[in-house]
């Protein structure tokens, strides 16, 4: 079922129909209507299947539906029409791309699954493409609505629902978007989203009152699911204490709850547990570890803050609301657990920094990250599966056009070094035009001469720094002793 759904969408691909600007333009029209109409039953429907707020469902619908509207913006017919005819009006065509034709997507379920489909759907249409999406037979209710809404607002043989995963024969042709599976290597024919840990890092520099806030936010904010949501928290020891009360501050809205909440480990109000099985799990898991020590900082119906110490390994990534904080005592100690970290050896997701700018860059040179964001956290971040691996991250929309064609490049003018050649290949002095290109070539490079400035390296820094704070006071106090010492003594000789 799966792989005939493929083989009618390749067909359709093979005519170039969804090429055509105009078509697209209708496509994403017509998408963005069938959402816009149903927009209140839609954020119904993502309420009823993920533990998320009335505002945040809001806001996930409405982010989505602006991501449309910007895909339909950004086709222009035009423009497009000039520079498919480049060639025939004698000029290069270097950047020119065309659609990948079929594009295969497995959207995440359990976070933000709205954003997440429209998200690679929306690019996916942009660009050209058919789309086959994959939704397992469940009885939550986005999928149900989705089926009813996309079916009916896109031409039905350039989108089709599958069930179950096609063949790899199937597939072999079709760009895959992959946002819930673990793929260790993603292939160049895959969007794969990594499930990498993602680490925050407080500096005893740091606006702690604007770390706690965004931090706070990126773990609990949207069910505290979203693949960039901080996985642990280093904080300089000096600062932790005054860092955790603003971190409370700001996580009781998330944590509590009318029926409960939790504090220093001991309930509040009738010795109730966090309302959220997956939530209790977790914590459980973290304090039967024996690679740390537990202590539960505070507990609520949907989440913890615990602080970790005496870290031999760093935390798995968890699968709930846990506010995981460690100490540092620098930010040196902070990448040494890291690089050891056998799980991060492929690299962080993200690194949250938080200091000066100076320690922000340190940092993001020194710890391994798919993307650095020093003293802020985008929440648009927050919404959508992780950026896909070997590509440059998105924050506002995840997935781009681009992504979803590949370079077909066309060349009419031929390239400056065709001349050179010419000589060498086609020419009666063949043997002297080469002789020549490679005693050029054999040229000694001359050596730039570096600004004296770069040469004085960290250590050269240190010692100059040392003697500036150290040697001129020195300094000073000798001269300042040997001028009232002569003083005194022309005084006392002039007496005699």
């Amino acid at each position: 079922m799966s792989d005939s759904a493929i083989a009618s969408l390749q067909a359709t691909a093979l005519t170039a129909r969804c090429h055509n600007s105009f078509f697209r333009q209708k496509q994403l029209k017509s998408l963005h209507d069938a959402l816009r109409q149903d927009s209140n039953t839609i954020k119904d429907a993502i309420k009823s299947d993920t533990r998320i707020s009335e505002q945040e469902a809001t806001t996930e619908v409405a982010l989505s539906l602006n991501l449309v509207k910007e895909h339909y913006a950004s086709i222009n017919p035009a423009k497009e029409l000039e520079q498919e005819y480049r060639l025939s009006n004698g000029r290069d065509a270097q950047d020119q791309t065309q659609p990948w034709g079929v594009v295969y997507i497995e959207p995440q379920q359990n976070h933000t699954p709205f954003f997440s489909i429209v998200s690679a759907l929306s690019a996916a249409l942009a660009a050209g493409n058919c789309v086959a999406l994959k939704f397992d037979n469940n009885l939550r209710a986005l999928p149900s609505l989705l089926r009813t809404l996309l079916l009916q607002a896109l031409e039905a043989d350039t989108f089709a629902f599958v069930s179950s995963t096609p063949s790899q024969d199937a597939l072999a042709t079709c760009l895959q978007v992959i946002q819930e599976t673990q793929v260790q290597h993603p292939t160049y024919a895959q969007l794969a989203s990594p499930q990498s840990k993602v680490i925050a890092i407080v500096d005893r520099t740091a606006d702690l009152v604007s770390a706690a806030e965004h931090l706070v936010t990126a773990r609990f904010a949207f069910g505290g699911s979203s693949p960039y949501a901080p996985d642990l928290i280093f904080v300089n020891e000096y600062v932790k204490k005054d860092f955790l009360e603003h971190v409370l501050k700001f996580a009781i809205p998330y944590l509590a709850s009318s029926e409960e909440s939790v504090s220093n480990g001991s309930p509040t109000s009738g010795g109730q547990k966090l309302g959220s099985k997956t939530a209790t799990e977790a914590l459980k898991s973290v304090e039967s570890n024996s690679s740390w020590r537990t202590s539960v900082v505070t507990q609520g119906s949907k989440g913890a803050i615990v602080d970790l110490s005496s870290l031999s390994a760093l935390p798995a990534k968890p699968s709930s609301s846990l506010f995981a904080v460690s100490a540092i005592t620098s930010l040196e100690h902070a990448i040494s657990l890291i690089d050891e970290d056998s799980a991060s050896a492929s690299g962080l997701l993200a690194g949250f920094y938080f200091g000066t700018p100076s320690a922000g860059k340190y940092l993001s040179q020194f710890v391994k990250a798919d993307a650095s964001f020093v003293n802020h956290i985008p929440y648009r971040i927050l919404l959508g599966p992780a950026a896909p691996a070997i590509h440059s991250i998105d924050i506002d929309s995840r997935y781009t056009k681009a992504q979803f064609t590949r370079p077909s490049p066309g060349f009419i003018t031929a390239a400056s070094s065709h001349a050179a050649l010419v000589k060498v290949l086609g020419g009666k002095d063949g043997r002297k035009a080469s002789a020549e290109a490679l005693s050029k070539a054999t040229q000694e490079i001359k050596e730039k001469k570096r600004p004296e400035w770069i040469a004085i390296g960290y250590f050269e820094q240190g010692i100059l720094i040392g003697l500036g704070l150290y040697g001129i006071p020195l300094l000073t106090c000798i001269g300042t002793g040997l001028f009232f010492g002569v003083r005194a003594g022309l005084k006392r000789f002039s007496f005699i």
